[in-house]
């Protein structure tokens, strides 16, 4: 009789261990989801039901390139959502591209702080919204693969923008001038990426100047010069550059207005059958006093009409030319006399040097047994610096 009484006793309801929690809690559990789990707290219980959008930000991201995503998801996102986006990266299509305007307009008032355009289509057949240049609280931008706008009237800058990265992006006719206007307005950039762009014209371009008070990361990729030039980066630590068609367009390195005393790490494609390319390297190398780490690739090495001289390196250097020098990699050699002559320079020059690893390229002057041979005989200043040799071709 009892156990039928037990039986016939309602069941409590269970209790919500969740929503007992403090709601900073929640929030900070919620924002540690990925988008579509917090939306899928909804079903939780009654009381979870769209507590998703409450949360005081969120980011949004949707970077898959195989499935693609719907706009239609992030339209319902941005409509139902009313506070603050944090960062929005989106890998569009030509199905989607027509939503981004409207996209950029919405995040423009919602504080977004980090913006990943990506495009998976045809290069440049899609132009951003002129509200991105609107969106004041920017800490991280990238765009890949798209039309940049002209700026619009009163560009207030980015004043806390931190990392500035353009791939393959399509800038209007002077649009070295509009880089240059961006980056000035960008007081706090630390890390700039300028790869594979495009300027509209058939003109000569201006001469504009990468600089910033605060720039530490700088890479600069550009199948064209399109008239840059380096100014004053005081905390400069790590820098990638592409010298072989800044020197093409007939621009010369000879001087530099600027010493990088914080540069550490240098990346460099190069080469060294031309006295423009070795007095650019030079200049580098002589105006980077504290480097440590140095990668040399030689892209493109030419044994015929083979104009550089090199047998007068040390004359252009002093005694502190890569005096903190410690590690050197050089990819791509072809044994021409003026590498040879530039490997037996940082040797007798670097007198920390610990490692230099060399790799061969595609066609070599000589043998790489008569090649070794004499770097046997190059003098290394640093008691502990050795030579590692990797035979295949790069």
């Amino acid at each position: 009789m009892a156990s039928s009484r037990r039986r016939g006793r309602p069941s409590e309801p269970a209790a919500d261990l969740l929503a007992s929690l403090p709601p900073p809690l929640l929030d900070a559990i919620l924002t540690r989801l990925d988008l579509r789990d917090a939306v899928r707290t909804s079903a939780l219980s009654r009381a979870w039901r769209r507590r998703w959008e409450e949360l005081p930000c969120i980011s949004l991201s949707f970077l898959d390139k195989r499935g693609g995503t719907p706009s239609a998801a992030v339209d319902r996102v941005l409509a139902s959502y009313p506070g603050h986006i944090s960062s929005f990266s989106f890998h569009f299509d030509k199905y989607s591209a027509g939503c981004v305007a409207d996209w950029l307009v919405a995040l423009c008032s919602r504080g977004v702080r980090s913006i990943s355009l990506q495009c998976s289509y045809y290069h440049y057949s899609f132009t951003l919204h002129s509200s991105v240049f609107l969106c004041t609280q920017l800490v991280y931008l990238e765009l890949n693969g798209c039309r940049v706008p002209p700026l619009p009237a009163g560009f207030p800058g980015f004043p806390v923008l931190e990392e500035l990265k353009l791939y393959a992006a399509q800038f209007p006719e002077k649009g070295e001038r509009q880089l240059e206007e961006i980056l000035g307005a960008s007081p706090s950039l630390n890390t700039l990426n300028l790869s594979y762009l495009y300027i509209c014209g058939d003109g000569p371009p201006s001469e504009w100047v990468i600089g910033g008070p605060n720039l530490r990361n700088l890479t600069i990729n550009l199948d064209k010069s399109y008239g840059w030039r380096i100014t004053d980066l005081p905390r400069l630590d790590e820098a990638t550059i592409d010298m072989e068609n800044y020197l093409a367009n007939g621009h010369l390195m000879e001087t530099l207005p600027c010493t990088f005393y914080n540069l550490k790490s240098l990346i460099l494609w190069t080469h060294f059958y031309e006295r423009p390319a070795i007095l650019a390297t030079l200049c580098l190398l002589m105006n980077a006093p504290n480097l440590e780490e140095l990668e040399i690739t030689i892209e493109r090495t030419f044994l015929d009409g083979i104009e550089a001289n090199a047998e007068n390196h040390n004359t252009q250097c002093t005694d502190a030319f890569c005096a903190n020098l410690q590690v050197v990699k050089i990819k791509g050699i072809g044994w021409l006399p003026s590498e040879m002559c530039f490997i037996e320079l940082v040797l007798y020059k670097a007198i920390v040097l610990r490692t230099m690893y060399l790799r061969l390229g595609y066609e070599s002057s000589k043998s790489n047994e008569d090649a070794l041979c004499e770097l046997m005989t190059y003098r290394r200043v640093s008691p502990h610096a050795q030579v590692f040799f990797n035979g295949e071709i790069e």
